[in-house]
């Protein structure tokens, strides 16, 4: 392979990181506003983030008519059904970015003993680091928040 040609390629190789790299921060975007939802026993509708983290729980109308039981078992199926929905999104999401990067080839393969270009890239499993508003909150720092502030009324 010539000189020229190694450069071109290599060249070549840079811009579709550096295209990936954009794609990515396009996908961080888009996954932020990613939110799954689930109803179960029909009042009972938890939305979560992208990362699964319960972010709303409302019941509707007729939850009286539940035992404590069958609320709590609500709550944990819809929240269940809801992190699934919000996962699903997310790949999809990463679908067309993790076809791409696969067609990649390694930069070993352009340069003998070059580290893979690949590696330093952010990982493509749908686990992209939360961000900071979707982190659980802790325990001290709700201590002194109204106990009813994540939950919702909607009708009974």
């Amino acid at each position: 392979m010539s000189n020229e040609h190694a450069k071109a390629e290599m060249v070549e190789l840079l811009d579709e990181m550096h295209r990936q790299l954009r794609e990515v921060a396009r996908i961080q975007r888009e996954r932020g506003l990613i939110t799954g939802r689930a109803t179960a026993r029909k009042r009972v509708t938890v939305t979560t983030d992208a990362n699964g983290v319960v972010r709303e729980v409302r019941f509707g109308s007729g939850i009286a008519d539940l035992s404590y039981s069958e609320i709590a078992d609500a709550v944990v199926r819809a929240s269940g059904d809801a992190a699934a929905d919000a996962a699903r999104q997310v790949r999809e999401l990463m679908t067309p970015l993790q076809r791409q990067r696969s067609r990649m080839p390694a930069l070993s393969d352009l340069v003998p003993g070059a580290p893979d270009i690949r590696s330093v890239l952010p990982p493509l499993s749908g686990e992209l680091p939360p961000h900071q508003d979707s982190q659980q909150p802790r325990a001290e720092d709700i201590r002194d928040r109204d106990p009813g502030a994540m939950f919702h009324e909607s009708g009974w």
